[in-house]
Protein backbone atom coordinates (compact mmCIF):
# COMPACT_ATOMS: atom_id res chain seq x y z
CA UNK A 1 0.00 0.00 0.00
CA UNK A 2 3.15 2.26 0.68
CA UNK A 3 4.58 1.66 -2.58
CA UNK A 4 1.18 2.43 -4.36
CA UNK A 5 0.89 5.46 -2.66
CA UNK A 6 4.28 6.80 -3.71
CA UNK A 7 3.58 6.30 -6.96
CA UNK A 8 -0.07 8.15 -6.79
CA UNK A 9 2.03 11.07 -4.80
CA UNK A 10 4.53 11.43 -7.44
CA UNK A 11 1.86 10.93 -10.38
CA UNK A 12 -0.41 13.55 -9.11
CA UNK A 13 2.83 15.88 -7.35
CA UNK A 14 3.00 18.12 -10.50
CA UNK A 15 -0.60 19.18 -9.90
CA UNK A 16 -0.14 19.80 -6.82
CA UNK A 17 2.56 22.36 -7.07
CA UNK A 18 1.10 23.77 -9.94
CA UNK A 19 -2.32 23.94 -8.07
CA UNK A 20 -4.08 23.97 -11.51
CA UNK A 21 -6.90 21.35 -11.41
CA UNK A 22 -10.60 20.89 -12.94
CA UNK A 23 -12.66 20.25 -10.10
CA UNK A 24 -17.32 20.81 -9.34
CA UNK A 25 -18.30 23.32 -8.04
CA UNK A 26 -22.33 23.29 -7.46
CA UNK A 27 -23.99 20.44 -9.23
CA UNK A 28 -26.58 17.95 -9.16
CA UNK A 29 -25.50 14.41 -10.70
CA UNK A 30 -27.84 11.66 -11.35
CA UNK A 31 -25.91 8.16 -11.96
CA UNK A 32 -28.80 4.88 -12.90
CA UNK A 33 -27.06 1.05 -13.05
CA UNK A 34 -29.93 -1.29 -14.67
CA UNK A 35 -29.48 -5.25 -14.87
CA UNK A 36 -29.55 -4.56 -18.43
CA UNK A 37 -25.96 -4.00 -18.45
CA UNK A 38 -26.50 -0.42 -19.43
CA UNK A 39 -25.81 3.00 -17.51
CA UNK A 40 -27.16 6.54 -17.63
CA UNK A 41 -24.92 9.46 -16.21
CA UNK A 42 -25.98 12.95 -15.65
CA UNK A 43 -23.82 16.19 -14.57
CA UNK A 44 -25.60 19.42 -14.62
CA UNK A 45 -23.59 22.52 -12.61
CA UNK A 46 -20.36 23.49 -12.47
CA UNK A 47 -16.92 23.28 -14.00
CA UNK A 48 -14.12 25.22 -12.29
CA UNK A 49 -10.29 25.28 -13.31
CA UNK A 50 -8.61 26.32 -10.31
CA UNK A 51 -5.44 28.46 -10.71
CA UNK A 52 -3.86 29.53 -7.60
CA UNK A 53 -3.10 32.79 -8.68
CA UNK A 54 -6.50 33.71 -7.90
CA UNK A 55 -4.65 32.92 -3.83
CA UNK A 56 -1.52 34.77 -4.47
CA UNK A 57 -2.91 38.67 -4.95
CA UNK A 58 -0.48 41.34 -4.17
CA UNK A 59 0.18 42.55 -0.86
CA UNK A 60 -0.60 45.99 -0.29
CA UNK A 61 1.75 48.25 1.11
CA UNK A 62 1.69 49.43 5.03
CA UNK A 63 3.54 52.37 6.72
CA UNK A 64 4.90 49.49 9.50
CA UNK A 65 6.81 47.82 7.07
CA UNK A 66 9.40 50.78 6.78
CA UNK A 67 12.18 51.10 8.83
CA UNK A 68 14.47 54.02 8.50
CA UNK A 69 17.89 54.22 10.66
CA UNK A 70 19.41 57.01 12.33
CA UNK A 71 22.76 56.99 9.92
CA UNK A 72 20.20 57.40 6.88
CA UNK A 73 19.76 53.70 5.75
CA UNK A 74 16.17 52.62 4.98
CA UNK A 75 14.94 49.13 4.91
CA UNK A 76 11.00 47.61 3.96
CA UNK A 77 10.74 44.26 5.96
CA UNK A 78 8.13 41.71 6.68
CA UNK A 79 5.01 42.74 8.54
CA UNK A 80 1.36 40.62 9.76
CA UNK A 81 0.45 41.70 6.34
CA UNK A 82 3.47 40.35 4.42
CA UNK A 83 3.61 37.14 2.96
CA UNK A 84 6.89 35.52 0.92
CA UNK A 85 7.06 32.90 -1.37
CA UNK A 86 8.15 29.29 0.00
CA UNK A 87 11.72 29.78 -1.79
CA UNK A 88 11.52 33.43 -0.75
CA UNK A 89 13.71 34.74 1.90
CA UNK A 90 12.47 37.83 4.34
CA UNK A 91 14.47 40.82 2.90
CA UNK A 92 17.91 40.71 4.49
CA UNK A 93 18.93 43.42 6.89
CA UNK A 94 22.05 45.23 6.37
CA UNK A 95 25.15 44.58 8.40
CA UNK A 96 26.83 47.44 9.92
CA UNK A 97 25.61 50.80 10.66
CA UNK A 98 23.49 52.33 13.40
CA UNK A 99 20.33 49.94 15.23
CA UNK A 100 19.02 53.32 16.04
CA UNK A 101 15.70 54.29 14.33
CA UNK A 102 13.96 57.17 13.58
CA UNK A 103 10.79 58.74 11.83
CA UNK A 104 10.93 57.94 7.71
CA UNK A 105 9.70 60.79 5.93
CA UNK A 106 7.57 61.30 3.51
CA UNK A 107 9.42 60.57 0.31
CA UNK A 108 11.53 57.84 1.80
CA UNK A 109 7.90 56.24 2.45
CA UNK A 110 6.50 57.37 -0.84
CA UNK A 111 10.05 55.32 -2.94
CA UNK A 112 9.92 52.44 -0.10
CA UNK A 113 6.04 52.10 -0.93
CA UNK A 114 6.54 52.22 -5.15
CA UNK A 115 9.58 49.75 -4.94
CA UNK A 116 6.81 47.14 -2.72
CA UNK A 117 4.33 47.24 -5.35
CA UNK A 118 6.85 46.95 -8.10
CA UNK A 119 8.14 44.17 -6.85
CA UNK A 120 4.54 42.54 -6.13
CA UNK A 121 3.82 43.43 -9.56
CA UNK A 122 6.66 41.16 -10.88
CA UNK A 123 6.04 38.42 -8.69
CA UNK A 124 2.63 38.47 -8.99
CA UNK A 125 2.95 38.31 -13.20
CA UNK A 126 5.45 36.01 -12.89
CA UNK A 127 3.27 33.41 -10.61
CA UNK A 128 0.60 34.01 -12.93
CA UNK A 129 3.07 32.61 -16.24
CA UNK A 130 4.46 29.76 -14.26
CA UNK A 131 0.90 28.50 -13.56
CA UNK A 132 -0.36 28.93 -17.77
CA UNK A 133 2.82 27.29 -18.61
CA UNK A 134 2.05 24.69 -16.19
CA UNK A 135 -1.63 24.62 -17.16
CA UNK A 136 -0.60 24.11 -20.80
CA UNK A 137 1.81 21.30 -20.11
CA UNK A 138 -1.16 19.27 -19.05
CA UNK A 139 -3.25 20.39 -21.83
CA UNK A 140 -5.42 22.93 -19.73
CA UNK A 141 -6.74 26.40 -20.96
CA UNK A 142 -5.21 29.61 -19.30
CA UNK A 143 -6.85 31.77 -16.96
CA UNK A 144 -7.46 34.42 -19.40
CA UNK A 145 -11.21 34.66 -21.20
CA UNK A 146 -10.02 33.82 -24.57
CA UNK A 147 -8.35 30.75 -23.86
CA UNK A 148 -11.35 29.29 -21.90
CA UNK A 149 -14.11 30.35 -24.42
CA UNK A 150 -12.16 28.49 -26.92
CA UNK A 151 -12.15 25.26 -24.55
CA UNK A 152 -15.85 25.31 -23.94
CA UNK A 153 -15.95 25.40 -27.84
CA UNK A 154 -13.87 22.53 -28.18
CA UNK A 155 -15.38 20.69 -25.22
CA UNK A 156 -18.75 20.61 -27.42
CA UNK A 157 -17.37 18.88 -30.08
CA UNK A 158 -16.89 16.30 -27.66
CA UNK A 159 -20.01 13.39 -27.23
CA UNK A 160 -21.98 14.17 -24.54
CA UNK A 161 -21.62 17.89 -23.29
CA UNK A 162 -25.28 19.06 -24.42
CA UNK A 163 -23.95 22.56 -23.20
CA UNK A 164 -21.04 24.20 -21.83
CA UNK A 165 -21.08 28.12 -21.39
CA UNK A 166 -17.76 29.80 -19.99
CA UNK A 167 -19.07 32.03 -17.24
CA UNK A 168 -15.47 33.80 -16.25
CA UNK A 169 -12.83 33.52 -13.95
CA UNK A 170 -12.60 29.59 -14.84
CA UNK A 171 -15.53 28.85 -14.24
CA UNK A 172 -17.69 26.87 -16.31
CA UNK A 173 -21.59 25.79 -16.74
CA UNK A 174 -22.21 22.59 -18.09
CA UNK A 175 -24.75 20.77 -18.77
CA UNK A 176 -23.50 16.38 -19.51
CA UNK A 177 -25.75 13.32 -20.35
CA UNK A 178 -23.77 10.07 -21.14
CA UNK A 179 -25.99 6.60 -22.16
CA UNK A 180 -23.71 2.99 -22.43
CA UNK A 181 -23.54 -0.49 -21.98
CA UNK A 182 -21.61 -1.64 -18.63
CA UNK A 183 -18.72 -3.10 -20.28
CA UNK A 184 -15.94 -1.68 -20.30
CA UNK A 185 -14.37 1.38 -17.47
CA UNK A 186 -15.88 4.62 -18.02
CA UNK A 187 -14.93 8.28 -16.40
CA UNK A 188 -16.22 11.21 -16.59
CA UNK A 189 -15.11 13.84 -17.43
CA UNK A 190 -12.33 13.58 -20.25
CA UNK A 191 -10.97 17.26 -21.30
CA UNK A 192 -10.27 17.25 -25.39
CA UNK A 193 -6.29 17.91 -24.61
CA UNK A 194 -5.61 17.13 -20.90
CA UNK A 195 -4.62 13.52 -20.16
CA UNK A 196 -4.01 14.23 -15.93
CA UNK A 197 -7.13 15.01 -14.11
CA UNK A 198 -8.89 13.53 -11.16
CA UNK A 199 -12.54 11.83 -12.69
CA UNK A 200 -15.04 13.25 -10.76
CA UNK A 201 -17.37 9.78 -11.72
CA UNK A 202 -15.42 6.45 -12.58
CA UNK A 203 -17.55 3.25 -13.21
CA UNK A 204 -15.76 -0.19 -13.46
CA UNK A 205 -17.39 -3.49 -14.57
CA UNK A 206 -16.01 -6.51 -12.81
CA UNK A 207 -15.78 -9.96 -14.52
CA UNK A 208 -18.02 -11.21 -11.41
CA UNK A 209 -21.30 -8.90 -12.95
CA UNK A 210 -20.27 -6.17 -10.43
CA UNK A 211 -20.03 -2.74 -10.95
CA UNK A 212 -17.64 -0.51 -8.85
CA UNK A 213 -18.93 2.95 -8.78
CA UNK A 214 -16.30 5.96 -7.29
CA UNK A 215 -16.80 9.40 -7.20
CA UNK A 216 -12.88 11.19 -6.28
CA UNK A 217 -13.76 14.65 -7.45
CA UNK A 218 -16.94 14.51 -5.01
CA UNK A 219 -15.22 15.64 -1.25
CA UNK A 220 -15.02 18.46 0.37
CA UNK A 221 -12.88 20.52 2.57
CA UNK A 222 -9.40 20.28 1.85
CA UNK A 223 -9.94 17.97 -1.57
CA UNK A 224 -9.30 14.68 -3.22
CA UNK A 225 -5.51 15.16 -2.37
CA UNK A 226 -6.17 15.34 1.19
CA UNK A 227 -9.07 12.83 1.11
CA UNK A 228 -6.66 10.03 -0.80
CA UNK A 229 -3.93 10.77 1.52
CA UNK A 230 -6.11 9.83 4.53
CA UNK A 231 -7.40 6.64 3.03
CA UNK A 232 -3.93 5.31 2.47
CA UNK A 233 -2.00 6.15 5.99
CA UNK A 234 -0.09 8.99 4.21
CA UNK A 235 1.38 11.75 5.48
CA UNK A 236 -1.13 14.78 4.74
CA UNK A 237 0.19 15.76 1.95
CA UNK A 238 -3.28 16.97 0.44
CA UNK A 239 -3.38 20.49 1.85
CA UNK A 240 -0.31 21.71 -1.27
CA UNK A 241 -3.50 20.86 -3.52
CA UNK A 242 -6.30 22.94 -4.42
CA UNK A 243 -8.95 23.52 -1.79
CA UNK A 244 -12.40 21.60 -2.90
CA UNK A 245 -15.34 23.69 -4.20
CA UNK A 246 -17.81 21.21 -4.55
CA UNK A 247 -21.39 21.70 -3.43
CA UNK A 248 -24.19 19.44 -4.87
CA UNK A 249 -25.64 15.80 -4.57
CA UNK A 250 -24.33 12.39 -6.18
CA UNK A 251 -27.97 10.38 -6.44
CA UNK A 252 -27.28 6.36 -8.17
CA UNK A 253 -30.46 4.34 -8.96
CA UNK A 254 -30.23 0.74 -9.67
CA UNK A 255 -32.36 -1.96 -10.30
CA UNK A 256 -29.21 -4.27 -9.07
CA UNK A 257 -28.34 -5.68 -5.57
CA UNK A 258 -26.42 -2.93 -3.44
CA UNK A 259 -23.32 -5.08 -2.13
CA UNK A 260 -21.27 -2.33 -0.36
CA UNK A 261 -21.59 1.78 -0.25
CA UNK A 262 -19.85 4.56 2.22
CA UNK A 263 -23.05 6.69 1.75
CA UNK A 264 -24.35 8.27 4.95
CA UNK A 265 -27.75 6.76 4.95
CA UNK A 266 -27.58 3.99 3.06
CA UNK A 267 -30.44 2.54 0.52
CA UNK A 268 -33.99 3.31 0.34
CA UNK A 269 -36.30 2.48 -2.20
CA UNK A 270 -37.73 4.64 -4.85
CA UNK A 271 -40.62 4.04 -7.34
CA UNK A 272 -39.29 0.59 -7.24
CA UNK A 273 -35.51 0.95 -7.54
CA UNK A 274 -32.58 1.29 -4.54
CA UNK A 275 -31.39 4.24 -4.46
CA UNK A 276 -28.49 6.18 -2.56
CA UNK A 277 -27.28 9.67 -2.46
CA UNK A 278 -24.02 11.58 -1.14
CA UNK A 279 -24.58 15.17 -0.11
CA UNK A 280 -21.07 17.27 -0.92
CA UNK A 281 -20.13 20.49 1.09
CA UNK A 282 -17.05 21.87 2.76
CA UNK A 283 -17.73 18.98 5.79
CA UNK A 284 -17.60 16.31 3.57
CA UNK A 285 -14.63 14.27 3.24
CA UNK A 286 -15.51 10.48 2.06
CA UNK A 287 -14.75 9.98 -1.56
CA UNK A 288 -18.17 8.23 -2.47
CA UNK A 289 -18.25 4.78 -3.53
CA UNK A 290 -20.07 1.76 -4.27
CA UNK A 291 -20.67 -1.75 -5.45
CA UNK A 292 -23.56 -3.01 -7.20
CA UNK A 293 -24.12 -6.41 -8.32
CA UNK A 294 -26.11 -6.52 -11.81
Amino acid sequence: MRFWGKLVAAAVAPLMLSGCLWGPGKFTSNLALNKAGTFVLDYRGEIILQMPDNDSPAVAWSDDMATCHADGRTESGPSSATTYEIDEAPPAQNEGGSDETRACTAAELAEMKAAHEAAEAARVARKRKENEEMAKLFGLPGSDDESNRRFAANLMKQKGWRSVTYKGKGLFDVDYHAEGRLDQDFAFPLMPDSDMMIPFITIRPRTDGSVKISAPAFVGGAGVFASRAKMMGLPNKGSDGPVSRAEGRFTVTTDGEILTNNSEDGPATVQGRRQLHWDVDAASDKVPELMVRL
